[in-house]
Order: C-alpha cells, then structure tokens, then sequence
C-alpha cells in the first residue's frame, strides 16, 4: 500500500505556509499514477497560493514496484554528504521489509529485487526512467563516468548532478541540475551506441563495475561525496 500524511512547508519566496500530502511509501504496482508522478515531476509539488512559486517536499519514502523487482529508498539531497551513514540506515530497512530479517514470505514474495537509495528526486526519477529504457543503473553510472572524462567544460560542483531524463531516438537525453533546487543547467545527448560500448567491452569497466555492485547507492557520487572524501580534499 501507498502511505500519506499531510507536512507543513515554507515557501522559499514569500515564507507562506502551505499544507502537502507527504508520501511515505509508495507501491507502484498499485498506483501506477504516483509513480507516472514522479517521472513528470508533479509528485509532492505545488504553487504558493500568495506568490506563485513552486513547493516541493524533499523525498524521504520508499519506493516499492516488485513488478520491475525495484525496492528504492529516496532521502533528501542535504544529506549525501552523510551517504555513508544514510545507506546503513536503509539497508536495515530493506533488511527489516524484504531482507534477511524479514519473515520467510516477504522475502520470497522481493524475489530478487533490486534493492537502491537516491538522494533527490532527479535521482529517484532517473531509475525510474532507466527502468522504462531497459538500462542498468550501475552501467549507467559508467557511462556517466564516461561523460566526466570526455565532454569539454561539464559543469561539476559539490551541489551539481548529472542524471538522465529520457531518450529521443537513438539518444539517451541527460540534464545538469543544481541538487537541491533542481533547476536545469544543461542539456547533453549521448548516442545509445556509447552506452551499448560499455557492455560490449567491459574490461576497462570491471574495477569499477565491482564498487558498484552489491551496494544500496548506485549512484558515481558515492566516490565525490561524504565526509571522507571531505576530509581528503
């Protein structure tokens, strides 16, 4: 089932109060409308009744749709810097749901989903959308690492992020956001041959396939955020 409760936010513009229905949980299977939401952005959004201004809760659910084997655990951007802890936390989640602590017909009833966690709703958005593709996610995060190296000038920062949108013919479409207010920077096509590369010659790829398989945060920030990575900077 889908949860829901009602959350209080500030307009960014006018400080106005408004009243949201917050989502706690989320099953696609049976409200393919929310997850239809979530991909076309509408989802936990509104307009300030004073200014007009858009509102958006940050996501902090559970993403569940055993017909695509997906379990996604979404958290607010403010804290990828704590991914570390973060991913822990949801793990014992999953663990509680659909994992090793879960009674034996929950875990047969995930199968062998595929258990993620996101930091914002471009991220949450972007496995949704890979998924609709046929793409594997970790192989997606290669080919993003691909795009780093390559493209002149990518426009990366602390509170910057890369994340796919669709496809329009032989293109995979991604976008350059600002995490936190999701406001779009830029716009790159990449061929869908460069994406089938990456499968078809994996060698290259196997180190870093291996740190992104098996873990909740599928996700190249993993390796540019955290307090680690803060502290060897």
């Amino acid at each position: 089932m889908s949860i829901f409760h009602t959350a209080t936010i500030a307009c960014p513009s006018c400080g106005t109060e408004a009243a949201l229905e917050r989502v706690a949980s989320v099953n696609a299977d049976l409200r393919p409308d929310l997850r239809a939401a979530i991909v076309d952005g509408s989802f936990q959004a509104a307009e300030c009744a004073k200014c007009g201004a858009r509102l958006r809760l940050p996501p902090h659910l559970t993403f569940i749709e055993l017909g695509r084997k997906m379990w996604i655990g979404a958290e607010p951007p403010s804290r990828i810097e704590e991914w570390e802890e973060v991913e822990a936390e949801i793990e014992a989640v999953y663990d509680g749901a659909f994992g090793e602590r879960a009674p034996p017909s929950a875990r047969e009833l995930a199968g062998d989903v595929r258990p993620r966690l996101v930091f914002g709703w471009a991220a949450l958005r972007e496995k949704l959308i890979a998924a609709d593709l046929g793409l594997d996610d970790i192989t997606l995060e290669l080919l993003k690492m691909s795009i780093m190296r390559n493209v002149d000038g990518p426009p990366i920062a602390d509170q910057t992020e890369l994340r796919l949108t669709g496809a329009e013919g032989d293109k995979l479409v991604f976008v350059w956001f600002e995490q936190l207010s999701e406001q779009q920077l830029a716009r790159l096509d990449v061929p869908r041959d460069v994406y089938d590369g990456i499968i078809e010659n994996p060698e290259p790829w196997a180190q870093l396939r291996d740190k992104l398989d098996g873990v909740f945060l599928v996700d190249l920030r993993r390796f540019i955020a955290g307090r680690e990575v803060a502290k060897a900077a």
